[in-house]
């Protein structure tokens, strides 16, 4: 690979670095790429993309919140690199959980980690808001459609109360997206016409859906601060977008490029490889609409 080699990687920082200038939105890459180790990954990626999510979780198996020596690295990073960051909170969390407890817990651990992570003056938090119990892999055939809505009916005060008591706990200043996951964006409405949230657009979770991503992405372009891009090849995800038909990555990307998108584009992909060859997709891309314009 590319990035494996002394000499080849500085060209390769150079190309990257020539391909972000030209675009209007900030580039991204979650910070699981080179392994499990936060303040590696950010070494690492802020040489590729000038944003970087930082990707938390929290279960018996895997639990990765920092500590405030290695928030501190991640700060210097960033300052270093002039690189931005956004704060992906625990997936496990369920604010809109049936269950009280759960719900409190869940908004209690958010606010813990927000005014954790505030130190490094991430541009937003990411939030799950699960109808079904959690999961970090997609399960197939789940994924809730908008005739299914009446299903939820009580998901929504449950889930707009939670956000309220989040916020008021953090504080106007912090922003906060919440992310489409195995349901329509349309589920998230209530909560994106208040002044609680923000939009966080997952384009490969759309895929999963079989929803039509380019109708979706021009409908809510305007209240979306952050997209994720991934390839989706059945019921996997976070795969290379060389998985994708390139007339299918290239609409999306043009369309982003002609809007003059100001936010956050996410490679959001889990292996080098995977984002090498995703950004040298993008980067093709860009080059021929600089070359048409």
């Amino acid at each position: 690979m590319t990035i494996k080699t002394t000499s080849s990687r500085k060209l390769y920082f150079r190309r990257r670095q020539l391909f972000i200038s030209e675009l209007s939105f900030k580039f991204s890459s979650p910070s699981m790429v080179f392994g499990k180790d936060l303040v590696k990954n950010a070494t690492l990626l802020a040489n590729l993309v000038d944003h970087i999510e930082i990707v938390l979780f929290h279960t018996p198996e895997l639990h990765n919140i920092p500590g405030a020596g290695s928030i501190e690295y991640l700060k210097k990073i960033g300052e270093a690199n002039n690189t931005s960051y956004s704060v992906h909170l625990p997936a496990s969390l369920e604010i809109a959980s049936r269950d009280r407890k759960k719900r409190k817990e869940s908004i209690q651990l958010a606010v813990d980690i927000i005014k954790r992570m505030n130190t490094l003056n991430p541009l937003h938090h990411i939030i799950h808001i699960p109808f079904t119990i959690p999961t970090l892999t997609p399960e197939s055939g789940v994924y809730f459609y908008r005739h299914q809505g009446k299903q939820f009916n009580d998901w929504t005060p449950r889930a707009l109360n939670s956000l309220k008591e989040l916020k008021a706990k953090i504080g106007q200043g912090t922003k906060i997206l919440v992310e489409n996951i195995n349901y329509s964006p349309l589920f998230l409405e209530p909560f994106l016409s208040t002044e609680l949230c923000g939009l966080c657009l997952d384009l490969g979770h759309l895929l999963l859906g079989h929803e039509n991503v380019m109708d979706t992405l021009r409908y809510y372009l305007n209240i979306t601060e952050e997209v994720h891009v991934h390839g989706v090849l059945d019921d996997q995800e976070h795969l290379s977008l060389s998985v994708l038909p390139a007339e299918k990555v290239s609409k999306w990307v043009r369309f982003l490029w002609q809007s003059g998108y100001k936010g956050i584009v996410n490679l959001e992909v889990f292996t080098p490889a995977d984002l090498e060859e995703s950004i040298n997709i993008m980067s093709e891309i860009i080059s021929v609409f600089s070359k048409k314009n």
